[in-house]
């Protein structure tokens, strides 16, 4: 449950999270001091489940039709005052798309864009379409870290995504988020590292906006000059001499094997939810550090 593990305290920070699975991302931030603006999940047990435990936070579920503009458009051969959106087959404004500048007027700027893109193009356990699979989302991840410009991206994938297609692929999204105006810095850390019982290893990719001294607080209560600093990233702790003092890790998890009899539909939406989510506590290292340097 949110805020069940670590007190409440006032956000001073916002996180956009994208790809939402269970709400890994969204614990972490909380426990950091920070609040989730918003979700992007698409999977219809998940956004149940994030509707239940964060009911006050808006969901908008399909990631390629958040925050685009009309010139991601074309003309509309039959109104020559209207743009056609291709992802709707509707014109632009009437689509079912969420445009940048909606967003915006709604929520502010995020301060951090989290999520973990989903693993399976990347993932060995998979056939590795890369780039060539439908569910390459990163394209569309980084469109929104664009149009939004946050001051720092966290984002997750398997550690296999680093020998995609002979490396090409991980070297295309670093090629990316040079373009635009990002430094990144990315390490491979299992759930072990943290004292977990098993080892989940897992890339955790941080960007930070190269531009920003930080222009002004879109987060909080409307403060000036709180992010007047100058611009600098946070190399988190070396996650591997970090001291375990934690008792959390010991919780024994509420999802009971399934017996002999039972529908396995009863458990296979639990299982898929928990097997494709992130591990909050080795996120919320990432967040803590990020929340240091806002």
């Amino acid at each position: 449950m949110p805020g069940l593990l670590h007190p409440m305290v006032q956000p001073h920070f916002q996180v956009l999270d994208l790809f939402s699975g269970i709400g890994g991302f969204a614990l972490a931030t909380e426990w950091a001091g920070g609040r989730t603006m918003a979700f992007c999940e698409i999977a219809e047990y998940q956004s149940r489940v994030l509707a239940a435990r964060w009911p006050d936070v808006p969901n908008y579920r399909d990631v390629t039709k958040l925050c685009h503009r009309a010139y991601d458009c074309q003309p509309n051969p039959d109104d020559p005052d209207a743009v056609w959106c291709q992802r709707c087959s509707a014109d632009f404004g009437d689509c079912d798309c969420i445009g940048t500048d909606q967003f915006t007027d709604t929520h502010g700027f995020p301060d951090v864009i989290a999520g973990g893109v989903p693993c399976q193009p990347a993932s060995l356990v998979g056939q590795r379409r890369g780039t060539a699979d439908e569910r390459w989302m990163w394209p569309d991840t980084l469109r929104i870290i664009g149009e939004l410009r946050p001051r720092y991206a966290l984002l997750e994938n398997p550690r296999a995504i680093l020998t995609l297609e002979g490396g090409a692929a991980f070297r295309g999204i670093l090629g990316s988020f040079a373009d635009l105006g990002y430094d990144v810095q990315w390490d491979v850390v299992s759930a072990a590292a943290l004292g977990a019982g098993h080892r989940r290893e897992r890339l955790w990719i941080l960007a930070a906006n190269s531009d920003s001294p930080r222009l002004e607080r879109h987060a909080g209560n409307g403060e000036a000059g709180r992010g007047t600093q100058a611009h600098g990233y946070a190399a988190p702790c070396d996650l591997r001499q970090r001291e375990i003092t934690s008792a959390q890790w010991y919780h024994q998890s509420k999802i009971q094997p399934v017996v002999n009899g039972l529908p396995g539909e009863l458990a296979r939406n639990q299982l898929t939810a928990v097997g494709n989510s992130l591990v909050p506590q080795v996120a919320l290292v990432w967040m803590k550090a990020i929340a240091a340097n806002l």
